[in-house]
């Protein structure tokens, strides 16, 4: 009888203490920190879209405030054409007035009228004077007369006069060797004559 009982208690297919080794397996263990995790899962989940929607919010309010950051980009200039001023047309030469009526040249004046005696465009190293004789035709007092002389082609010199005299009908210019022994340069000469600065003639002469 002993045997019967013993045999119907060990019916199980294996012996309890196998079956609590697997129940131990496949039962894990519940900590305190996965089951806060897992109850407050979607909390945090509507935490994190909340905090977005404020972040975004922030950046917004802040872009139409005016809000500039601190970064500054420095931007490349544009490169455009420069606009170089064309030059002024050239104003076309005044025209002479025609006050100088006649140029002359002479080795002497006629001291009452200042009028060339025997003109001539040829002189010598020696000759004492050459004078520069312009006629002129009515100038009024203070009205300038200039000269410029070259020689060979190349600027010599230049000189002024101004009309002090009302109805002066001659003016004259003169090149006198002062010093004894001195002779003039030999060469071709040519001269230009200016009644305020506006050209008016030319002449020319030799020196040889």
């Amino acid at each position: 009888m002993k045997d019967t009982v013993d045999k119907k208690v060990n019916l199980n297919n294996t012996p309890q203490s196998e079956n609590q080794a697997d129940v131990e397996e496949k039962v894990l263990p519940v900590t305190p920190q996965s089951s806060f995790l897992a109850q407050n899962k979607q909390l945090f989940l509507v935490g994190g879209v909340i905090l977005a929607i404020l972040v975004v919010g922030l950046v917004v309010a802040l872009l139409k405030s005016g809000y500039k950051s601190n970064v500054s980009y420095v931007r490349q200039p544009t490169v455009s054409p420069i606009n170089i001023p064309t030059a002024k047309p050239t104003l076309l030469r005044s025209i002479a007035p025609g006050i100088i009526t006649k140029v002359l040249t002479a080795k002497s004046t006629d001291p009452t009228t200042g009028e060339a005696v025997n003109p001539t465009t040829s002189f010598t190293l020696t000759d004492k004077n050459i004078f520069l004789v312009l006629s002129l035709k009515s100038p009024k007092v203070g009205l300038k007369f200039e000269y410029v002389r070259y020689i060979n082609n190349v600027y010599l010199d230049k000189g002024s006069l101004v009309v002090t005299k009302p109805s002066t009908n001659n003016l004259s210019f003169v090149w006198t060797l002062k010093k004894v022994g001195s002779t003039h340069q030999a060469g071709q000469y040519r001269v230009k004559v200016y009644s305020n600065g506006i050209f008016e003639k030319e002449t020319s002469f030799i020196v040889r």
